[in-house]
């Protein structure tokens, strides 16, 4: 009898002092959340336009920019002093915008920019869709422009699901037949 009460005392205390905080912190119990702040999302994955692309050769200056000694010489040795290209610049402009439009070289900026990106966004658009569609098998689905007929689609899964369950009715021979 003294065991049991000895024991039903410690239950007891066990159970007061297992929603202390302390205590679950020290036993480890408390549960550990992770960080919102230090998870961090992934890009998600881009098949390049063109699969031609070669890679680059080791050691080989990149093709696309200028050396850097050139881009130099022509930040330090402009041409024009920044105050005649404010003054010509066209529009109506305050001094500090035409200064901020100078200073930036705006002079020297491509009108026809806006064209050629939209132009270079339609090719990649209309670049070779072979690829893709082989992944996503849509090349044997025709786009008609006309609606789909739903009566018949549904006939055409009745039938399939027809023949599925013809097919599953034989019967293998086994044991589990029975079943």
């Amino acid at each position: 009898m003294k065991l049991l009460r000895t024991a039903l005392a410690l239950c007891i205390c066990a159970g007061a002092l297992s929603g202390c905080d302390s205590l679950r912190k020290a036993a480890g119990l408390q549960k550990k959340s992770p960080d919102e702040f230090a998870v961090t999302t992934k890009a998600p994955l881009v098949i390049p336009p063109d699969f031609s692309l070669r890679p680059p050769t080791p050691g080989a200056p990149p093709s696309n920019t200028r050396d850097p000694s050139t881009n130099a010489e022509i930040a330090l040795f402009s041409n024009a002093d920044v105050q005649t290209v404010a003054n010509g610049l066209p529009g109506t402009y305050t001094v500090g915008e035409r200064m901020l439009l100078a200073n930036a070289k705006a002079q020297n900026s491509d009108p026809a920019i806006r064209a050629r990106l939209n132009a270079d966004q339609r090719a990649v658009q209309n670049a070779d869709r072979s690829f893709t569609d082989r992944i996503l098998s849509t090349s044997s689905t025709r786009v008609t422009g006309q609606p789909v007929n739903a009566d018949a689609e549904v006939a055409k899964g009745s039938r399939a699901a027809t023949a599925a369950a013809a097919k599953k009715k034989t019967k293998s021979g086994g044991w589990f037949d029975w079943f």
